[in-house]
């Protein structure tokens, strides 16, 4: 950990492969880090001559660590992506983003407690969420009969949410919580998001043609319908 720009450092985040390459970035290399803007850790250099003997080059897994399913990357994009949609390590992502605070943002339920739910057998999918019951969570692991109380409680007032929200919570690869809203205002309801052509979508205020093809594909599947 480093103080940079009045505050303590200690990660500095590289997910992207050429950027990892234009740097000559290896496995314990030491760095000089900056902050993009004030506030994200940036690094800028390695210190080639601090660099250790047998230094190795960082390579992107061609598998899944978790389902062991091929990872790609799109042409034009940086980010790589397990292609599995049934990956687990997805699906937990997923249920975190759903009930995230600009989601769903359900008081309580955070990453751990929903591990839990999950490694039980409460819950498979985010619906499962909302028809959980007292009894069914005070006896797990950090939990009383307030505590159980309280998640319950937090689920209920996450009952009714709007519709830019809601469509933000779903995850939608390259849905953003702006995104998200500008769809609301657009179609009104979720009926009409569902059913609008990729064409329609591609017109809406901060959705392209990426964005459009994106969001029909998510809809056009069977499961994400459910």
């Amino acid at each position: 950990p480093v103080q940079v720009a009045g505050s303590t450092v200690s990660r500095a985040t590289l997910h992207n492969e050429d950027e990892i390459k234009r740097l000559d970035v290896r496995v314990n290399d030491t760095v000089i880090i900056q902050k993009a803007g004030d506030i994200i850790p940036d690094v800028v250099e390695v210190l080639e001559r601090l660099r250790p003997k047998k230094s190795k080059k960082f390579e992107m897994p061609k598998k899944c660590p978790v389902c062991k399913s091929d990872v790609r990357r799109k042409s034009g994009e940086s980010a790589h992506y397990c292609k599995n949609r049934d990956c687990a390590a997805q699906h937990r992502e997923g249920l975190y983003h759903f009930v995230s605070k600009k989601a769903f943002n359900i008081d309580g339920l955070g990453p751990k407690i929903l591990d839990q739910l999950l490694d039980v057998g409460l819950i498979k999918d985010a619906s499962d969420i909302f028809i959980l019951e007292k009894g069914d969570i005070q006896e797990l692991e950090r939990f009383d009969v307030k505590s159980a109380e309280n998640l319950i409680s937090a689920i209920d007032k996450a009952r009714e949410i709007s519709l830019g929200r809601f469509i933000y919570a779903l995850g939608i690869r390259h849905v953003g919580e702006e995104t998200a809203q500008a769809l609301a205002i657009r179609f009104g309801a979720l009926g009409a998001i569902k059913s609008a052509s990729q064409e329609e979508l591609s017109k809406v205020p901060d959705v392209g043609g990426v964005v459009a093809e994106s969001i029909a594909e998510y809809f056009s599947e069977d499961k994400n319908q459910d």
